[in-house]
């Protein structure tokens, strides 16, 4: 409740005329007896004073304020509050008293727009009401002013608030934006779960970036079906890289999803494949560079360079950025991804991370090195 005590500091009959400050007395007496309509209509009778002063009137407005808060009528109390503030007869630490009723009355009503609007303009940097200015973001469905306002760093469940208004919305770039971010700052199994279930429905990763979208999964921990093992090791084998099929199989077989079922002859064939290629690839490297080179196959002297990475030889990535810095692969972004996977794989994520850093694409590429 806010009486004239407290804004006022001190009572404020001396400063009022008898035939005003009797009946707000008596309506404050009757505020503080519960009886509404008592205290309702003694102020009605200072109201009808004629030729009030302008303190008089601010201060049955402050009554009235406190009246209307304590009769639970939260948009009556929220014009009354707004009204003493536009009196700018407020300053200091008495206006920001009257801001925080102001806006939490606008939001006990439902009126959020006016609840952010109070708490942008007075008490934007106040984090008791941080968290009343996220929600009434949330409440209105406007999605990018409750990211701005959550930020990069939020804790988790700001985070989670963010991509649910997206996802309520329908709004799947800014929701996929939130759940990259999420898996940023919380890394958990769960948060990047549920990122990658929806980067899979997208065409591109069960296509070109397949490959990568697989060892991305791989990279957060992600439990990999039997069908997506024998994809991703194909894949690999399809690319050259013959190495990385030999991972992907062998983890296959190790972590149990492979080796058993109806598949199993399958299973066995293509490991057996995978280990033969694995076997011989080393015989046929020289004449396979010098192949790709006097044909000016960039894409191919790229993907035996990464093999070589993958295979343990660092040489491998001379060959990649020699690719790359020809200008001839058709799908450059992703180029630089992969890139910043092979420094990884070699051991030097300082050059990952700024291999990935710049990678603009919106192919997919660049929404995976991000």
């Amino acid at each position: 409740m806010v009486g004239i005590v407290m804004l006022m500091g001190g009572s404020a009959s001396a400063a009022l005329r008898p035939q005003v400050a009797r009946p707000l007395q008596a309506a404050e007496r009757a505020l503080s007896a519960h009886s509404y309509a008592a205290a309702l209509h003694d102020l009605a009778l200072a109201e009808a004073v004629p030729a009030k002063t302008a303190e008089e009137s601010f201060t049955i407005l402050q009554i009235r304020a406190a009246i209307d808060a304590a009769r639970g009528d939260h948009a009556a109390a929220a014009a009354d509050y707004a009204a003493l503030v536009a009196s700018r007869q407020l300053s200091g630490p008495k206006l920001t008293v009257i801001a925080e009723a102001e806006a939490s009355s606008y939001y006990a009503a439902g009126d959020y727009a006016h609840a952010a609007s109070v708490i942008k303009a007075y008490l934007f940097r106040d984090p008791r009401y941080h968290q009343l200015l996220l929600q009434s973001y949330f409440k209105l469905n406007q999605c990018t002013p409750l990211g701005q306002a959550v930020g990069s760093h939020g804790s988790l469940t700001d985070l989670q608030m963010v991509a649910y208004c997206y996802a309520a919305t329908k709004d799947n770039e800014g929701y996929v934006r939130t759940l990259s971010l999420m898996v940023h700052a919380y890394p958990t199994p769960a948060n990047w779960t549920q990122l990658l279930g929806v980067l899979a429905t997208r065409s591109v990763y069960a296509d070109r970036l397949a490959l990568d979208f697989f060892r991305l999964q791989q990279a957060a921990g992600v439990p990999a079906t039997e069908p997506a093992y024998m994809l991703a090791t194909q894949e690999a084998l399809q690319a050259g890289l013959n190495n990385a099929a030999l991972t992907i199989i062998t983890h296959g077989f190790a972590s149990g999803v492979m080796g058993t079922g109806a598949d199993l002859d399958r299973q066995k064939r293509l490991k057996a494949l995978v280990e033969k290629r694995v076997a011989g690839q080393g015989a046929a490297l020289a004449g396979a560079i010098a192949q790709a080179r006097k044909s000016n196959d960039q894409q191919r002297l790229f993907n035996i360079g990464w093999n070589r990475v993958e295979g343990g030889d660092k040489a491998g990535l001379h060959m990649m950025e020699e690719a790359i810095r020809s200008g001839r692969l058709s799908q450059p972004a992703q180029a630089e991804l992969e890139m910043g996977i092979a420094f990884r794989e070699a051991g030097e994520m300082a050059k990952a991370q700024a291999m990935w850093r710049p990678v603009d694409d919106h192919g997919g590429a660049g929404e995976l090195s991000n």
